[in-house]
């Protein structure tokens, strides 16, 4: 994991997300024990938008088989090597059962 974060992370990350320290440390300690318990995941980007270096996902997230369903959406900033160097996100939690059409997805 460690590799990868690394490898797409630029100098100086800020990380905006509650619980989750900035740099690569800060990355792989939060999310070391994340995959470790959240083995199964579905992770579907429904749309993207890439303006200048920023960077939006709006993603579905099904973990575990259904342990926990999220809608988020992600913001990044990018510098010139496109290497991640600012995080922002939102997540909401989706509840059982079928979705109203709220525009969500």
């Amino acid at each position: 994991m460690r590799e990868a974060v690394a490898k797409h992370t630029g100098d100086g990350y800020t990380q905006h997300s509650t619980g989750v320290a900035d740099g690569v440390e800060g990355l792989v300690e939060f999310f070391t024990p994340f995959t470790e318990r959240c083995s199964v995941r579905d992770i579907q980007v429904v749309r993207s938008l890439v303006d200048g270096s920023y960077v939006f996902v709006h993603v579905y997230q099904d973990i575990n088989n259904g342990e926990a369903r999220w809608v988020t959406a992600d913001l990044f900033d990018t510098d010139d090597d496109e290497k991640i160097v600012e995080h922002w996100d939102n997540m909401e939690p989706l509840p059982e059962g079928p979705q109203p059409n709220s525009g969500k997805f």
